[in-house]
């Protein structure tokens, strides 16, 4: 009887190692299956914000888009004052297509925005006294002396372009 109880027991020790082996390999392989189909479901949420990201950038520029030709159509008209035209549409034009506004016809563009960056805007401009505003005034016009015919041409130039 102890040796029959010491065979069943023996056999008991090797049945039991493979089948714990064999759980264990079971039970690994459904691990990795658990994180395979989380990685995909990350990747999934990933690739959809992807594609929510650019149908926004596509419609942000849409919008600049919009935005740039009302803007050229009411400098080629006069219908705003010169520089702050100028200054509108650089800044724009950077958001809407950076290495297009870098373009050598656009550099007009970029000499009025720097040469009047100093020059107090909105409520700053609306506190100035009239004696304050004179010298800025005075640089403006001088601005528009120096590149009104260049910067008209670059406008049209822009015009043109995002007609077509």
């Amino acid at each position: 009887m102890i040796l029959a109880h010491a065979v069943a027991r023996k056999n008991t020790k090797n049945v039991t190692v493979p089948n714990m082996l064999m759980l264990s390999m079971i039970a690994g392989a459904v691990f990795i299956l658990a994180l395979a189909a989380y990685s995909l479901v990350l990747w999934r949420r990933v690739w959809r914000t992807e594609q929510q990201r650019q149908q926004q950038r596509a419609a942000q520029k849409a919008q600049l888009h919009n935005e740039l030709v009302v803007l050229t159509e009411s400098f080629i008209t006069e219908q705003m004052p010169w520089a702050e035209g100028c200054i509108r549409i650089k800044v724009l034009l950077d958001h809407y297509d950076f290495e297009l506004g870098l373009q050598t016809d656009y550099q007009v563009l970029h000499q009025v925005f720097e040469a009047t960056q100093h020059i107090p805007s909105h409520d700053a401009w609306r506190a100035l006294s009239s004696a304050e505003k004179q010298p800025h005034e005075r640089l403006l016009a001088e601005l528009e002396l120096q590149h009104k015919q260049a910067s008209v041409q670059a406008i049209e130039k822009l015009r043109r372009h995002l007609k077509g």
